[in-house]
């Protein structure tokens, strides 16, 4: 029975993957084709900088989408706190964006019916707060100009989320969770300006992590577990100490030592987790389709 159970979790998080895949990727990469028939795009953008909150140290986000996309990028600008760039459907209603100082601290307040927006964040500003989509996806790239606290990217009903940390990245926590749907994390950094940690959890799709980030002066470790389901290990040269269908911990041999340690921990309920392996690219579109139309229809 046991056995049963867990293959049969395995089949699921392969179709559910290869279902996220073909539902998120559209979200995530943009339309493959664009057709004649699109609606015209009204762009709207807001830039708030240093001179209209002078003093400000820290931000913080209560930033909401409806459906649509959030594409979240740190620049070399210390005078910028924020560059919102919003592609909207002609007619939609405005975004609401509400800006409130209190001492050093910056209160943004944004929400937004539908439409896809770049928000642009600077490099001398602390940010913290959550930026989240009803129905969609969130791409977040961390380049060495990011100097975050905490980050809370939701995709509150489904859609997905996607993760690139880069070199020198700045932050204290990442909070990560898809109700229906898929999360991505690329960690190409081997060096991080500080200890850091990321939680990501899926209740209902698939989790994959490409690699575990190791470094001179970096070490890092992976726990992952799936309640139903399955996790797929490549464990490469990383340090296994524990490995079953659905636990796993993972450290680099540097670890214990290591002045500067990322802890990453993710979870899924119904679902799978890959980890130092690419899973979603091995699901193209039309074999996606192709089983996921077999598995129900036999």
């Amino acid at each position: 029975m046991r056995a049963n159970t867990i293959i049969g979790g395995i089949i699921i998080a392969i179709l559910l993957a290869s279902v996220i895949f073909t539902f998120a990727s559209p979200i995530l990469l943009g339309p493959l084709i664009k057709f004649e028939e699109d609606r015209a795009k009204v762009t709207r953008t807001y830039l708030f900088t240093s001179d209209d909150a002078p003093g400000v140290d820290y931000v913080n986000l209560n930033f909401t989408i409806k459906a649509g996309r959030i594409d979240i990028n740190f620049i070399d600008d210390s005078s910028l706190i924020y560059k919102f760039v919003f592609k909207q459907d002609e007619g939609t209603t405005k975004p609401s964006i509400e800006n409130i100082t209190v001492d050093s601290d910056l209160l943004v307040n944004v929400m937004a019916e539908s439409g896809d927006v770049k928000v642009t964040f600077g490099n001398n500003y602390i940010y913290n707060g959550t930026l989240r989509v009803s129905l969609g996806g969130i791409a977040a790239k961390l380049s060495n100009y990011s100097n975050i606290e905490f980050f809370d990217l939701a995709a509150v009903y489904a859609g997905g989320v996607s993760v690139d940390v880069e070199d020198d990245a700045s932050f204290d926590h990442l909070n990560i969770r898809v109700n229906a749907g898929g999360i991505t994390m690329h960690i190409g950094a081997k060096t991080l300006k500080k200890s850091s940690s990321i939680f990501a959890r899926v209740e209902l799709g698939g989790i994959a992590v490409d690699s575990i980030p190791k470094g001179t002066s970096l070490g890092s470790r992976l726990k992952a577990f799936a309640d139903i389901g399955g996790i797929s290990l490549n464990p490469r040269n990383y340090t296994v100490i524990s490995h079953t269908v659905n636990r796993v911990e993972i450290e680099t041999e540097n670890y214990p030592t290591a002045p500067i340690k990322l802890e990453i921990e993710v979870f899924t309920g119904l679902g799978g987790t890959t980890i130092n392996q690419p899973f979603f690219l091995a699901f193209p579109t039309s074999f996606s389709q192709e089983i996921t139309a077999r598995y129900f229809l036999e």
